[in-house]
């Protein structure tokens, strides 16, 4: 209903679903206790003595009401996101710390993520050989994939929808330097600002290899080079053959099991000109408290004059 070509039932349907969206942000997300479900209808029932009025009846409900004018009601729709483009325009934002609430960037890469995964299980889907039978080999219908023709609506980027960029695009768009602007963890409010931390990357497309220096604890910053590989499929970036950071690195680099590996491959969902997002797709499962989950990188613009290094 919300992509309907009836502006009202549009709208309408927009509005259920952002306010769908802000419940289970404050339920899941904030943990406010007034929010859960039984909660709400505890105290509604017991302020209304419905407890025992619906007792003289067959059919029993339940019904919880929330007071929109309350302070809880603000909080909720300030940490919503909207759409894909507030979403990007949120992590534009959040180049320090106190320029955008830590946990409204958090959903702005949870959501982010959502369209991303949508729109590459729709690709994947499309792509997949169905069994329509064209010709045969040895008795068996060969499978042919199922191609979707593009219509006007996939050429043109709406401001509201996700683009899925094709691999060659991505490839394309990921050569260059870029310096770290921040970690997010997979949900929560966790995030770590490195606008006062020189920490870079250096990927080059054309050869598949990349230089990078991170931040690693005690050790400061630590440089490493190595190869890369790319899933056309998956969109997921892995580090090949990496070498430096010296031993004294690898042994103050383990992390915990909520911790993700900086070495992990990363699954890209948005590169652009300026902004470069992605998140953990290692081996391991992510569970719903890992860090550095979510990496976003913002693109350093070369001075022709200028070295490779970011630091010169």
């Amino acid at each position: 209903l919300s992509t309907s070509r009836i502006e009202e039932i549009k709208f309408n349907a927009k509005k259920l679903l952002y306010g769908l969206e802000a419940m289970n942000f404050m339920r899941d997300e904030a943990k406010v206790k007034a929010f859960q479900k039984k909660n709400v209808q505890d105290t509604f029932i017991e302020a209304t003595g419905m407890n025992n009025f619906a007792e003289n009846f067959d059919d029993r409900y339940n019904t919880a009401w929330i007071d929109m004018d309350s302070g809880f009601y603000k909080q909720l729709t300030e940490s919503v996101v909207r759409g894909i483009r507030e979403a990007r325009q949120i992590l534009l934002q959040a180049t320090g710390k106190g320029e955008v609430d830590r946990r409204k960037v958090v959903q702005a890469l949870r959501s982010m993520s959502r369209y991303f995964d949508d729109a590459l299980e729709k690709e994947i889907e499309e792509n997949a050989p169905q069994p329509e039978s064209v010709a045969m080999m040895n008795g068996k219908p060969i499978l042919e994939p199922k191609r979707k023709a593009k219509t006007l609506n996939d050429e043109v980027a709406s401001m509201e929808k996700f683009i899925l960029a094709s691999p060659s695009q991505m490839k394309e768009d990921l050569a260059g330097e870029w310096r770290l602007q921040l970690l997010a963890d997979k949900r929560g409010d966790g995030v770590q600002f490195f606008n006062t931390t020189v920490a870079w990357q250096n990927i080059d497309t054309s050869k598949m290899e990349f230089t990078s220096s991170l931040p690693e604890g005690l050790l400061g910053s630590v440089s490493k080079k190595g190869g890369i590989e790319f899933n056309d499929e998956l969109r997921v970036v892995s580090k090949t053959n990496v070498s430096g950071g010296g031993l004294l690195s690898a042994l103050m680099s383990g992390t915990s099991s909520v911790d993700a590996p900086r070495n992990a491959p990363q699954q890209i969902m948005l590169v652009d000109d300026v902004l470069l997002v992605t998140k953990y797709a290692g081996k391991n499962k992510a569970d719903d408290y890992m860090k550095e989950y979510f990496w976003v990188w913002r693109r350093v613009e070369q001075d022709p004059l200028q070295t490779n290094d970011p630091t010169a």
